[in-house]
């Protein structure tokens, strides 16, 4: 009889010691986002100040130079017949 109390009193410390660790676990400990305070309106002003910034490249003026173009249109072939997409390898 005194081997069955051990055996309870262990169980029980075992599940009170699993559910202690799951508490601590799942404690939350960061307040979630809406209970922080709202950012103010001047903290976006230096990335739209960055933004605005930045100019597309409107050049039409590429030269394309045929040997190079030529270079690396033989290479993506050699690529391609490298990985033979045909068999299902990539």
């Amino acid at each position: 009889m005194k081997r069955m109390h051990l055996f309870i009193v262990v169980v029980i410390v075992v599940c009170g010691a699993l559910v202690l660790r799951h508490a601590v676990r799942t404690a939350v400990t960061v307040p979630p986002v809406s209970d922080l305070p709202a950012p103010t309106p001047s903290a976006s002003h230096p990335m739209d100040v960055w933004q605005a910034g930045i100019k597309p490249d409107t050049r039409t003026d590429y030269a394309s130079d045929p040997a190079a173009t030529k270079r690396l249109m033989e290479k993506l072939r050699r690529e391609e017949l490298r990985q033979r997409p045909q068999e299902g390898r990539n």
